[in-house]
């Protein structure tokens, strides 16, 4: 009869071996204090320990012990291969996490530098390592349970990463990092964003009748890093803004430009049409090679006629080529300030940061007015 009643149990624990047998046995021995930070030390295990247990395929001992302790029975005070091989060795473990903290200033406004290893019993050797300093105000448990999974993460190879702090002026502001949105920001205008991934990244903050407000900011790996904005009443941001009022005036000038071009053109190749005419030639030939200006001789009819459209073109000439070059100097001088200013909410490009010139120049053979445009 007892085995008939053992038989169910030993069916439900062969059930649960295979789970059992697959998972990785990970021991975190308890972090070392150099100055003797015991209480942090302890809820800093803790942390760990919480963070590697809900890591898929680990199996962590909830065994309290400390690499102090296992150095003492082991009788070796070094964290090499050796004496870490012999810890994993008595404690059954596969992988051992361990480390130590230091304050990094003997000062009362120290901070707390953290180094932690995962070692390999299998390899005999360190499979990855990961520093990081915190505030020494951020003791509790509580406070180092979203550092330790960052930590843990980094043991297990993944990307570094680390914590971004969004402060602005709207409460209820949406946050969006690198195209992606990833929170609304609190009634106090904060959001903390963690395990962004380590590097340059760019945010976008948008607000319902405010313009939006958009930056980089570099986030260290395992670190913190905090950016402020302000977000300025006008257009929706949500919407992406609208369309800067410099870069309509300077297309509308610019489309101006090309059309007094055209007349420009068209005023110069009417001129040389008439000059290297064959009528104009048969004119010219009734006068003596000696006349350099026939307009100037008084001619009559035909001639006469060619003469004052061609001298009422060159006028035009001169007239359009002139407001070619105002209107494009213009037109270019607003599309750069226009595209120099931010339509997400930052302040505009000051107006000396973009400037046009016009230079006139003036010879013997030739008179135009030349555009410099700085900016």
């Amino acid at each position: 009869m007892i085995k008939r009643a053992l038989l169910p149990l030993l069916v439900a624990l062969a059930s649960l071996a295979p789970s059992v047998a697959g998972a990785q046995s990970v021991m975190v021995l308890g972090i070392r204090s150099v100055e003797g930070d015991d209480d942090f030390t302890r809820n800093l295990t803790g942390a760990i320990r919480n963070a590697a247990s809900q890591v898929e395929g680990w199996q962590v001992s909830d065994r309290e012990v400390t690499f102090v302790q296992m150095a003492l029975v082991h009788d070796c005070d070094n964290p090499n291969p050796t004496c870490l091989g012999s810890i994993a060795e008595s404690l059954g473990a596969e992988r051992v996490i361990y480390g130590e903290v230091r304050r990094t200033s003997a000062r009362s406004d120290f901070d707390f530098s953290i180094n932690l290893h995962l070692f390999n019993a299998a390899q005999g050797g360190i499979e990855h390592s990961v520093s990081d300093t915190i505030p020494s105000v951020h003791q509790d448990i509580d406070d180092l349970r979203v550092p330790a999974r960052r930590w843990i993460r980094s043991l297990q190879g993944a990307p570094r990463a680390g914590t971004l702090i969004v402060r602005v002026n709207v409460p209820g502001a949406e946050v969006s990092i690198d195209g992606r949105q990833v929170g609304v920001v609190d009634a106090n205008g904060a959001l903390r964003i963690d395990d962004v991934e380590a590097g340059h990244r760019q945010v976008r903050v948008t607000a319902t009748d405010h313009a939006a407000f958009a930056s980089s900011v570099s986030v260290p790996a395992y670190g913190e890093a905090t950016l402020e904005g302000e977000l300025q009443l006008g257009s929706d941001g949500g919407g992406g803004g609208g369309v800067s009022p410099e870069l309509v005036a300077g297309s509308a000038l610019l489309v101006a430009a090309a059309g007094f071009a055209v007349v420009w053109a068209y005023s110069g190749v009417t001129v040389l049409g008439h000059t290297n005419s064959t009528e104009w030639a048969a004119i010219r030939a009734e006068y003596m090679e000696s006349t350099q200006n026939l307009c100037s001789t008084g001619v009559t009819n035909r001639a006469a006629e060619i003469c004052s459209e061609a001298a009422t073109l060159e006028v035009m000439q001169f007239v359009f080529m002139g407001l070619t070059v105002l209107a494009g100097g213009l037109g270019l001088y607003f599309v750069v300030a226009g595209a120099t200013a931010s339509d997400d909410g930052e302040e505009r490009a000051s107006a000396d940061a973009v400037t046009f010139e016009l230079v006139p120049s003036v010879g013997l053979d030739h008179a135009y007015v030349g555009g410099r445009l700085r900016f």
